[in-house]
């Protein structure tokens, strides 16, 4: 082949490479934008339960008392006690409100008591004539217990509802089932940053409601001073009639706890499908 022809050819070749590389080049030169969105994040809520108590009992007078060893402000329960009390008597009287804080977010919660120990403890003359024979302790037949829905001023007022499935000797009715504070069957549900109030009386003897309701006064825990059981009674009666001997010097030990569960996303939750 000539040598001119080569010439020709190579050149050829030059122009095409020459003009791939126009091409290649030309792509940079294209509109374009780039947007990036840093640090996304995600953070889990939380249900804290916290919880505070006020107490009350009969003292060694017969008449009612705060009782200071029972009572604490809002926190984590550590040893804390809802009951510690000693040397009963038929007809004394006891009264609590318990504060239930589950922290931001909506939540539902759940209360559980649980009689662990009957004691029978010194079986003295007055057990034996009456046909006690020792364990367990008969205590747990005449300590009555009733639960509600407080507004926080330690008083059933006359539109404020108990709890029945905790209203009864502590026999029979402090066996560890859970009980709604707030569930789906017994709303509402307890709103983030809200406080829900339950009260507790107990009685050695027979538990009645006053004879006069006391009325609503819509003051809730905005008074304690002034509109607290002190003031206006607790709104139950404790009656010790009849013969409570073969509970003397008997006991009863019990665990209370509390649940809390989200309501967020778990619109049906009731407490008595928890585990007992």
């Amino acid at each position: 082949m000539a040598i001119t022809s080569w010439v020709r050819i190579l050149a050829s070749v030059g122009m095409i490479i020459f003009a791939g590389a126009v091409a290649a080049g030309a792509t940079g030169a294209f509109f374009s934008d780039t947007e990036t969105s840093t640090g996304n994040t995600f953070t889990a809520g939380a249900i804290d339960l916290q919880i505070d108590n006020e107490s009350y009992f009969t003292n060694s007078l017969g008449e009612l008392e705060a009782s200071t060893n029972n009572s604490w402000t809002l926190s984590d329960i550590t040893n804390q006690l809802f009951f510690s009390f000693t040397d009963l008597k038929p007809g004394d009287i006891g009264e609590d409100t318990i504060s239930v804080h589950a922290g931001t977010n909506d939540a539902w919660a759940c209360l559980a008591v649980d009689v662990t120990s009957t004691p029978e403890n010194t079986l003295v003359g007055p057990e034996t004539d009456a046909n006690d024979t020792g364990e367990p302790g008969e205590l747990q037949n005449y300590l009555n217990f009733t639960f509600w829905r407080d507004d926080g001023d330690n008083v059933f007022e006359d539109d404020e509802v108990t709890i029945p499935s905790l209203s009864n000797v502590a026999a029979s009715s402090l066996q560890g089932a859970w009980h709604a504070i707030a569930d789906f069957a017994n709303g509402p549900v307890i709103s983030g940053n809200q406080t829900r109030y339950v009260g507790k009386a107990w009685c050695f003897g027979t538990l009645s409601t006053a004879t006069t309701p006391v009325a609503q006064d819509d003051l809730g825990k905005t008074n304690p001073n002034t509109n607290g059981p002190l003031e206006r009674g607790t709104g139950f009666n404790c009656s010790g009639s009849g013969s409570q001997n073969d509970a003397q010097t008997d006991g009863i030990e019990a665990d209370v706890s509390f649940y809390a569960e989200q309501a967020r996303n778990n619109g049906s939750f009731l407490c008595s499908n928890l585990n007992t």
